[in-house]
């Protein structure tokens, strides 16, 4: 599994970006979405949000190992857990 995060300053582009990222995982914050793909897969959604960011702001990629998923938590009312979603 995979969290991408990113920061971007133009609205067009950010909107742009989190409705590309709904089509590939689970949004768990407005700016943070977990996919899990293949590692050749999210080489091709890094390329695409490459093209989509136009030099506006950062975007940041986390690869999360099973291991980690496992002793993951989320704590909050109403608060998606991706790690659910994803086995």
């Amino acid at each position: 599994m995979y969290l991408i995060a990113y920061d971007i300053e133009s609205d067009k582009i950010r909107t742009k970006i989190a409705k590309y990222l709904e089509k590939k995982g689970l949004r768990i914050q407005k700016s943070v979405f977990a996919v899990e793909v293949t590692s050749k897969a999210v080489s091709h959604i890094m390329k695409d949000l490459e093209k989509l960011r136009k030099d506006d702001g950062v975007i940041h990629l986390f690869s999360v190992c099973r291991t980690c998923v496992g002793k993951s938590m989320v704590i909050g009312k109403g608060v998606p857990d991706p790690f659910y979603y994803f086995d």
